[in-house]
Formats: structure tokens, C-alpha cells, sequence
């Protein structure tokens, strides 16, 4: 979830042109145990959950991949300029609005309540726990909606 709203956040600021090119990448230690459906450790998904040792490498598949899907870049060196400028117009340099910020997303996430529309089914309007939310958000079948249980076999 917090991936798919840092995806969210940079769509908000980069021209809509350039939003088919995000890929997704969520990396994991091998402490952790996958409890995911298999697509999202596919190289052919734009949305990756992978292990830290395997970064590297998905990465380089993943370009590579891309590469023989497309024979020129798809980026001039101008895209990325406007890229990096867009983003850069939004990065937090001053250390006290950075902590400020932080604290502001900490208190948020602890007062966080349950009744808002992001903890509820689109279609019933139940209230739903975090693991539902994440289970919808991760699934491409629900396109970034939240379903309560019965309203996922739908």
C-alpha cells in the first residue's frame, strides 16, 4: 500500500504521458515469506514484489525486456530532464520541513480512522481492515478499489 501511494504521489506530479512507463518494484530480505499471487513475482508485470538479493537482477531483466519490446529509447534525454525537473520542483530539502512531514504522515497514520472511505468497500461501503485494503490494492483485478470479502468474488 505504501508503494502504490508513492506511485499515486508521483502520478499527481509527472505529465500523464510518461505514467505507462512506472514499474512498481517492492523488495523484500529473505526473512520474509511471500503470502502473494504469483504475478506479481512475473518479469512481464509492471508491479514487482521480489527479494533484496534479486533486485539487481530484475532489474536488469526487466530493462532488458523492455529493450527488445522496443527498439528505440522510449525516453529522450529531454523526457528525463522534464522528469527530474517536475519531481525536483517537489523534493523536500530543509531538514526541519522534512521531519515536519514525516511527523505529519506518523500522525496521520495513527489517528487513522476506520470509518474514511479508504477503509471501505466501493461497492457495500463496509468497513474493511488493512489487509483487505492490501490484498485489493495488490490484485490487478480490483484497479486500485477496495472490495470487502464478498464483494472480491464479484
Amino acid at each position: 500500500m505504501q508503494n502504490y501511494g508513492h506511485i499515486q504521489a508521483l502520478k499527481n506530479h509527472i505529465d500523464v504521458k510518461y505514467h505507462p512507463y512506472f514499474i512498481s518494484m517492492v523488495s523484500f530480505t529473505k526473512r520474509c515469506t511471500f503470502k502473494i499471487e504469483e504475478e506479481l513475482r512475473k518479469i512481464h508485470t509492471n508491479q514487482l514484489v521480489i527479494y533484496d538479493v534479486e533486485l539487481t537482477e530484475f532489474i536488469n531483466r526487466k530493462v532488458a525486456v523492455l529493450k527488445l519490446q522496443s527498439k528505440k529509447p522510449f525516453l529522450r534525454k529531454d523526457d528525463i530532464e522534464s522528469i527530474f525537473n517536475s519531481l525536483s520542483m517537489f523534493n523536500i530539502i530543509d531538514e526541519s520541513i522534512r521531519k515536519q512531514h514525516i511527523y505529519s504522515i506518523q500522525t496521520k497514520k495513527n489517528n487513522n480512522d476506520k470509518t474514511s472511505s479508504e477503509n471501505k468497500c466501493v461497492v457495500s461501503q463496509k468497513t474493511v481492515s488493512e489487509k483487505v485494503i492490501s490484498y485489493c490494492l495488490s490484485n490487478k483485478k480490483f484497479q486500485g478499489e477496495i472490495f470487502c470479502y464478498e464483494h472480491q468474488k464479484i
